[in-house]
């Protein structure tokens, strides 16, 4: 089954397109024939860019989002949250900052809910944020993971291919470091 707006293909028994989040639609009374044979009629799926699918679906939290398009998006708009911040500080054009930290938090949390949706998590588990420190480390590993389709796909590159105990355990050195060096500014008073 191809996706109508993308055209990538995907299962027979997908419900939303592994590659855009589209809701997949089948009409059970028409016959379904394979073209495999005409290279002609061949469907060719467009590269979706990560930014514009984080701010057209803004409101958005149905569908999904994959792993690379919800992390280059959000480390971008991330950037561009400390550019605003660097020019508009201490100036009267912080609202600018305001309102734009506002937009960025709705599209984060559609963004994160598509993302959860494509690990087949419900997209309530975004409320682990609201849990210090321990639900948003949480909620931060499931964001990292993988969907199923691309768990399936065999690529020769090692960092891709780790394995779920080499990513936790990569992260969870991530993390010690960060602790290890906050820690102590957190207990001076000095952050």
């Amino acid at each position: 089954m191809f996706c109508t707006k993308c055209g990538a293909k995907n299962p027979e028994d997908a419900t939303f397109c592994y590659k855009c989040g589209n809701e997949m639609y089948t009409d059970k009374t028409r016959t379904m024939v394979d073209d495999t044979t005409d290279t002609t009629d061949e469907i060719v799926a467009e590269e979706v860019n990560p930014l514009i699918d984080f701010w057209t679906n803004i409101v958005n939290f149905e569908g999904k989002m994959n792993r690379h398009n919800f992390w280059v998006a959000v480390f971008i708009m991330a950037l561009i949250n400390i550019v605003i911040v660097a020019i508009s500080y201490g100036t009267e054009a912080m609202i600018l900052w305001y309102l734009y930290d506002l937009f960025f938090l709705i599209a984060t949390l559609s963004a994160s809910v598509r993302r959860l949706h494509d690990i087949n998590k419900s997209g309530a588990y975004v409320l682990l944020n609201l849990i210090p420190l321990v639900g948003q480390v949480a909620l931060l590993i499931m964001l990292l993971q993988e969907n199923e389709v691309d768990k399936k796909k065999v690529v020769d590159d090692p960092i891709n291919n780790m394995g779920d105990k080499g990513f936790y355990l990569t992260a969870a050195v991530f993390i010690g470091i960060i602790l290890v060096i906050l820690l102590p500014l957190l207990l001076n008073g000095t952050l």
